[in-house]
Formats: structure tokens, C-alpha cells, sequence
């Protein structure tokens, strides 16, 4: 009996293996709107722009909130176009307020693209089938997967599947662009009641928002981009757009009656929008991003090797945030190489605890005494603060359980690189990554001066005693030195200790 279940899995593997993707079907190119010179954003920025030509201008996005009002704000002053492009965007409260406001925003006639990668988002197609029906609104999928309910059957094409886009990035009008590492999701933005991640992101206005706007237009015209309408041929009913208008409406108003909805709008960035009196940093900014070849067949120029040419030397500090951080012995080495050199090396990234993916923790646990015994003042964020003793601005007050998700590297407190990218394989040989790389000491420094205040209360320090780790952390209570992984439970640990073992670190 086993042998006949196994052979007709095997069968209906083989069988439907053999779907592919539409190849013949119609998705006309487009571009990126450049006659915005006359909207609500150009005529709020020109001044600001003439003040610093040849800079960018950018607002730090340290908070979920300020996040939130950042992508509220940018939908509801567009008055041409939005180009929106995400990993993930839930189909959460946050998630329907947003897209209540982008649906709004078409039907006051801005033209809307929409670029979501499959992995994470089929499982709302026909939610996205509706949302495409409007006339202004085109949704596209990156990578899809040719088998739209049973996607474990895809595994047959894993070497496909396994590349995703993971770009994160929203531009309105041409004019201001959001990138950093925040998906869409009420755990992005401080929302949850269970779970929140501390997150970074940087609002940016001038010529990195038309780089932007390039960088978009390359994945939206790419083959790999296919409309919605093409995987979900589902046939829409009349009332369907009506229905789902209104289903968004009540999520918005669900928020809006919240504390954490009247946060939002009484927010000193909200007032600011409204007054027209957007305080930015401004320096010189560039958009690096992966080509979509990268998904398509892993032969394109990675963006890490566009970074790493360009001339930039450390020679007092290097601070690195990551959430998912496997440096592989190179890494070690260079780090360690970069300590000698009398340069300070910060890293910080997640506890087994507060890891989402604990079988990334796997592929980096193994290097934490090389770092350490390096140089590198190694940190990772705890899964709870004591909010009470503290309350954090990164992460938050809530109360909820804790994760690191930003991804921000500082030269020498004056060059930032605020992006999607991780340290770690997937990022750099397998996902298409995109962020931006900005020039300003002072925002340089106030980053650093933020991140490592809170540091002692949202983080364990990582050092070695005797060839053992120890973590340790301030609590209410004073300074407390832990012996072993902090607060991960069975599961976690067995994650990254004997499952770890079967996963190869290039996959990680």
C-alpha cells in the first residue's frame, strides 16, 4: 500500500511537473511616469531640492509607525503614479488599510503598478485578480509558480523557485521613494500584539527616487513578471471590486478606532506632510539593485559586487545590522583582518530566540567564537525587553515578542548602505536584493548613537570565557550574564542544531 501512495505522488510529480508558466501571453510594457513636475510632491520638494543640487534628500524610518505614515502618506499625496514592489505584503490589518488607500488612490486616477514576488503572496491571488480589474490598477507577479495550489510540487523546478524577489521598495509620482527592509504587515510596523520586528527603512526624495523608479521599471518589463489575470483565470462577478472595496474600508476604520490608528494620525511626520515641512537629511545617494537575471539564471552582476568595487575604506568603524548573518570563514576572516587594523567592528543580528528562521541561526552560530575571538563586538537582539525599565524607539513598546529585520551597514559614521539585503548566501547569490547607498555624517552618527544606546537593553552582548559564549544583557534588575542560548525554546534549538545539519549553508 505505501509503494502504490508513493507512486502515485511520484506519478502526479512527474505529471505535473510538467505546467509551466504561460510563456505566450500579453503584458505590454511600460515605464515610469517622468512629466510629475506639477504634483503635490514635486511642487512641496522643489524648494529643497534647488537647495542641494546633485543630493538626494532622506528621512530615517527608525520606528514602525513613522514607517507606516511614510507609505500612508506617499499614497495619498500621489497624484500621478505608484509603483509599489514587495517580498511579502499580509493580508493583515495593516496590509488591507495600506491597499484600501492604494485602491483609493486609483480611483482619484492615479495609475497604479503593483509587483509582488509569488513565494509569499499567491495564497491571496484572487483577492489580487479583484484588485487588477480596476482599470487603473495592474498587479504582476515575479517568479511564479506554475502550480497555483499545490506549490510543494513545484520542488521539481527548485532551482527556479528557490531565487525570489525579495526587493522591498514604494514610489510616488517619481518623486519619493521608501527602501529598506520592511515588507508589508502589522508585524513590520509595530502593529502586532504578538510579534514585531525592529526594522529600518529611509524615505528618499531628489534623484534617487527616478533611480528607483529605473530599477522598477527593469523587474515590472522583465519576463519574469507575469500578470495576475495570466495564473488566476478565475471569472470575476460584477459585485466582486464593490465587495472588496468595501471589506477595506472596514479594515481601515478597525485601525483608524484604534490607539495605535490615532497614533498614526497625530504623528509629528503625519503634521509635517500635511504642512508641507518634511525635515530631511541631504548628501549624495545612489540606488544599487540586483538585475532580474539574477532570479532568472543567477548570471547577472550582483549587486554586492557593485558595492564592494566602489571606493569606499573603513578606517575607524564598520557597524553591521543584519538579521540573518552567516559571514562564512571569508567573513571571519576579513572582520578579524579589518580588527587588527584598529578599525572597531560591530555586528549585530539575531538571537536563536527572537530568529524567524532558526535554520539560519544554524549556518551562523558556527562562526560566533571566530568573530569574537576576532575582534568583533558581537550582538543579538533579545525575542522581549523589559519595556517598563526602557522604552526602546527601535524596538518599540508593545510588549510583544521581538525580532531584528533591518538590514544597515555604516562606514565610518559617514556612508550607510539601508537595503533588503542580508549577509548571508541567499542574499548574495540567490535573491534579487536592492537599497541605497547615502553619503551624510549626521545621519550616520544618529543612527550608530541610537542603535548602540539601546543596545545594553534590547541585546545580549556575545563574548567568550574560557572558550564558552556568554550573553550578557541589562534588565531591570542590573546586569545579567546568561550561560547558555537565551530563552529559545526545544524547537528552535533542535531546528538549528540537527536539522541544521541536512541543510546546505549555500541554501541558507
Amino acid at each position: 500500500m505505501k509503494l502504490v501512495v508513493f507512486g502515485a505522488f511520484l506519478f502526479l510529480g512527474v505529471l505535473t511537473s510538467c505546467q509551466s508558466i504561460p510563456k505566450d501571453f500579453k503584458a505590454p510594457e511600460s515605464h515610469y511616469i517622468k512629466n510629475t513636475e506639477q504634483t503635490w510632491w514635486a511642487k512641496t520638494l522643489a524648494a529643497e531640492i534647488k537647495k542641494h543640487p546633485d543630493q538626494s534628500g532622506f528621512i530615517p524610518l527608525a520606528s514602525g509607525p513613522d514607517a507606516f505614515v511614510a507609505r500612508l502618506a506617499s499614497v495619498r499625496k500621489a497624484e500621478r503614479s505608484l509603483d509599489i514592489q514587495y517580498y511579502i505584503w499580509h493580508d493583515d490589518l495593516v496590509g488591507r488599510m495600506l491597499m484600501h488607500d492604494v485602491l483609493q488612490a486609483a480611483d482619484r486616477g492615479v495609475r497604479v503598478r503593483l509587483l509582488l514576488d509569488d513565494l509569499n503572496i499567491g495564497q491571496y491571488q484572487d483577492t489580487l485578480l479583484v484588485l487588477d480589474s480596476h482599470p487603473l490598477i495592474e498587479v504582476r507577479m515575479f517568479n511564479p509558480f506554475a502550480n497555483r495550489k499545490l506549490r510543494f510540487l513545484d520542488a521539481f523546478r527548485f532551482s527556479q523557485v528557490n531565487r525570489r524577489m525579495h526587493n522591498k521598495v514604494m514610489i510616488a509620482d517619481n518623486q519619493t521613494a521608501i527602501l529598506g527592509g520592511r515588507n508589508i504587515g502589522n508585524e513590520y510596523f509595530t502593529a502586532s500584539e504578538e510579534e514585531n520586528f525592529g526594522d529600518f527603512d529611509v524615505w528618499c526624495f531628489g534623484p534617487v527616487a527616478e533611480e528607483s523608479s529605473q530599477s522598477f521599471d527593469l523587474y515590472w518589463n522583465n519576463k519574469l513578471a507575469v500578470p495576475i489575470p495570466v495564473l488566476n483565470k478565475r471569472e470575476l462577478k460584477n459585485p466582486e471590486l464593490a465587495e472588496l472595496r468595501q471589506n477595506l474600508a472596514s479594515a481601515k476604520t478597525e485601525v483608524q478606532n484604534s490607539k495605535y490608528g490615532q497614533d498614526l494620525e497625530n504623528s509629528r511626520l503625519m503634521k509635517q506632510v500635511h504642512e508641507r515641512d518634511v525635515k530631511a537629511f541631504w548628501g549624495r545617494a545612489k540606488v544599487f539593485y540586483d538585475s532580474p537575471e539574477k532570479v532568472e539564471n543567477g548570471k547577472s552582476s550582483l549587486m554586492l559586487n557593485q558595492i564592494t568595487a566602489l571606493p569606499i575604506r573603513s578606517t575607524k568603524e564598520v557597524f553591521i545590522v543584519s538579521p540573518y548573518f552567516i559571514p562564512g570563514k571569508k567573513g571571519v576572516d576579513y572582520f578579524a583582518k579589518k580588527s587588527k587594523e584598529g578599525i572597531k567592528v560591530t555586528v549585530v543580528t539575531n538571537s536563536l530566540a527572537s530568529n524567524d528562521v532558526s535554520l539560519v541561526f544554524a549556518g551562523y552560530k558556527k562562526y560566533r567564537k571566530g568573530l569574537i575571538k576576532g575582534g568583533v563586538d558581537l550582538y543579538e537582539i533579545k525575542p522581549r525587553i523589559n519595556v517598563k525599565a526602557r522604552k526602546s524607539k527601535v524596538a518599540g513598546s508593545s510588549g510583544a515578542r521581538l525580532g531584528l529585520h533591518g538590514k544597515v551597514y555604516v562606514f565610518d559614521r559617514h556612508v550607510m548602505f539601508v537595503g533588503s539585503m542580508n549577509l548571508d548566501p541567499r542574499s548574495v547569490e540567490l535573491n534579487s536584493e536592492m537599497g541605497v547607498l547615502l553619503e551624510n555624517k549626521n545621519f550616520a552618527n544618529q543612527f550608530v548613537d541610537l542603535m548602540t544606546t539601546e543596545l545594553p537593553d534590547i541585546a545580549y552582548q556575545v563574548t567568550l570565557e574560557g572558550g564558552d559564549l556568554r550573553w550578557t544583557t541589562r534588565e531591570e534588575e542590573g546586569t545579567v550574564t546568561l550561560k547558555k542560548e537565551p530563552e529559545a525554546s526545544f524547537w528552535k534549538s533542535f531546528q538549528a542544531g540537527f536539522l541544521g545539519l541536512f541543510v546546505p549553508e549555500s541554501l541558507l
